[in-house]
């Protein structure tokens, strides 16, 4: 036989196997969405779409998800859409896009809101089965109360979240990872707390992780974070509206009974005066501090045991994680 008959052959079985391999993942993926519809919402968030449809043909995945409705417990979110893509050759890179608006309803508290957005995007990316990077992007964010009409919570120019692996503090030999974090809010306002135009940042640090995102989903994943010394640095919050400010850092972690432990510090100059309509006056104090001369004020909030302390104050308990 003809050696580029041969060849012509193998190219022919391989497209062919290439074909019916990528058709057989894509309907895979497809059942697996189809069997959201009918999760209980309550181990696993219920998932339907109005359409769902995979293309992308030969070399990547893009599966779209219009009229998405997810329900969790008592909560409901819809999306006006949905999209995820990844290419074949790069199955760790996945990339995100949704579209405006989006809803959410709690069935509990009767709340109900809605977020408007130019354009949300994320993406995803592994370093073996260890997080690389994880980012999300969303242009000119706008969430409105929506219960009797809309009322403007908040709105910003631009909205960034980056959780980023340090590759310094990964211990391979114990199997644990550590993540920094970076949050970025641009031209933000919310009339309720008399903001406008304010940036705000945030940067920490999440530590010892497991290094395998496989076993995300394990039901004790906080339980071995905690028996692993994880602990969350939180190295700074930087919010700044004209010369009014808001700073603290700290750590926070849990205990061996699933209960908070940790320090914040906080300063800040002018958030006590547009805390008035919202908090007593007593206990602007607690949670803030005594003013300086300078104008600013200054608190210490301490977490044993699921306690929270202004100072030596008691002040509240959080439950349990566990």
């Amino acid at each position: 036989m003809n050696r580029f008959v041969i060849l012509g052959l193998v190219v022919l079985a391989l497209v062919g196997l290439w074909t019916g391999a990528w058709f057989w993942a894509a309907g895979a993926a497809t059942s697996y969405v189809q069997s959201l519809e009918t999760a209980d919402g309550v181990s696993t968030p219920r998932l339907s779409c109005d359409q769902f449809a995979i293309t992308g043909f030969p070399f990547g995945f893009d599966a779209t998800c219009t009229g998405a409705t997810i329900v969790s417990l008592d909560t409901t979110v819809t999306v006006a859409g949905l999209k995820a893509s990844v290419l074949v050759y790069n199955p760790f890179h996945v990339l995100a896009f949704a579209q405006s608006p989006v809803t959410m309803d709690d069935a509990v508290t009767g709340s109900r809101s809605r977020l408007d957005f130019a354009d949300a995007e994320a993406s995803a990316r592994l370093s073996g089965w260890r997080i690389g990077r994880v980012s999300l992007v969303v242009n000119a964010p706008v969430w409105n109360d929506t219960i009797l009409e809309d009322r403007l919570i908040a709105d910003a120019d631009r909205f960034e979240l980056h959780l980023v692996d340090d590759p310094d503090r990964h211990d391979a030999k114990a199997g644990l990872a550590s993540l920094a974090e970076y949050v970025t809010v641009e031209g933000l306002s919310a009339p309720l707390q008399k903001i406008v135009n304010a940036k705000a940042t945030l940067q920490g640090e999440i530590s010892n992780l497991p290094d395998d995102v496989r076993v995300y989903g394990d039901p004790d994943l906080i339980r071995r974070w905690q028996a692993a010394g994880g602990r969350f640095n939180l190295v700074s919050i930087d919010a700044a509206d004209g010369t009014d400010f808001y700073r603290s850092s700290g750590t926070l972690g849990l205990d061996s009974q699933g209960r908070v432990e940790g320090q914040v510090k906080i300063t800040s100059r002018g958030v006590v005066e547009r805390l008035d309509p919202m908090i007593p006056a007593n206990a602007k104090g607690l949670l803030l501090g005594g003013q300086a001369a300078d104008g600013s004020y200054s608190q210490t909030i301490n977490f044993a045991a699921g306690v929270v302390l202004s100072g030596l104050v008691p002040v509240g308990f959080i439950p349990p994680v566990w």
